[in-house]
């Protein structure tokens, strides 16, 4: 499987390579970046080069995709995001997405999401796309509302991460409840 590239506004969204490395380094090296999720921040160049290695490796066995995020005319990531946990067999699979702090709230998020909605709904044939969210980060809350996702409960510990347990919101969206047409 190769990753396409897909385009919404004035973001495009292309596979990660090696060009990527200090890119990488610099977004999850960010305490501000990596504060929800189940990584720590990155201390060495050599972390970057093993999340490229281990993106390729989920998209060879085909239970991951994950995009560059990149602004129109610029080849620099500012962001990735994609899907992990694909099961083909229930039609459904997870989303994750991250951003450089200076890139926050100026709708770039949203309008990536939006586009990779659209191609897991459209061209994947997906049914369910599902987000798990710390309780604590409502700017990620807030934008999966914002793009029609319906909280569904509470997993309770569900996550070991950073040396303790820690519970999660679960996040979906059914491709019957899915607006194509949505403006931001």
């Amino acid at each position: 499987m190769e990753i396409p590239i897909l385009t919404t506004g004035n973001i495009s969204l292309r596979a990660i390579d090696e060009r990527d490395i200090a890119a990488l380094f610099s977004l999850f090296s960010q305490e501000k970046v990596v504060r929800f999720m189940d990584i720590e921040r990155f201390a060495n160049v050599s972390e970057a080069v093993q999340l490229i290695a281990f993106f390729r490796d989920k998209l060879a066995s085909g239970q991951g995709m994950r995009w560059a995020i990149t602004i129109n005319g610029h080849h620099e990531l500012i962001g990735t995001c994609g899907f992990h946990h694909i099961n083909r067999t229930h039609y459904k699979m997870e989303m994750g997405y991250d951003l450089l702090p200076a890139y926050w709230g100026k709708g770039i998020m949203t309008n990536t999401i939006h586009r990779l909605l659209q191609y897991g709904f459209e061209d994947l044939q997906m049914n369910r796309i599902e987000a798990y969210v710390d309780p604590a980060n409502t700017h990620s809350r807030k934008l999966l509302k914002r793009l029609g996702f319906e909280q569904e409960g509470k997993v309770r510990q569900g996550f070991f991460q950073k040396g303790k347990f820690v519970d999660a919101f679960i996040y979906s969206l059914l491709q019957k409840d899915y607006r194509y047409d949505m403006q931001f």
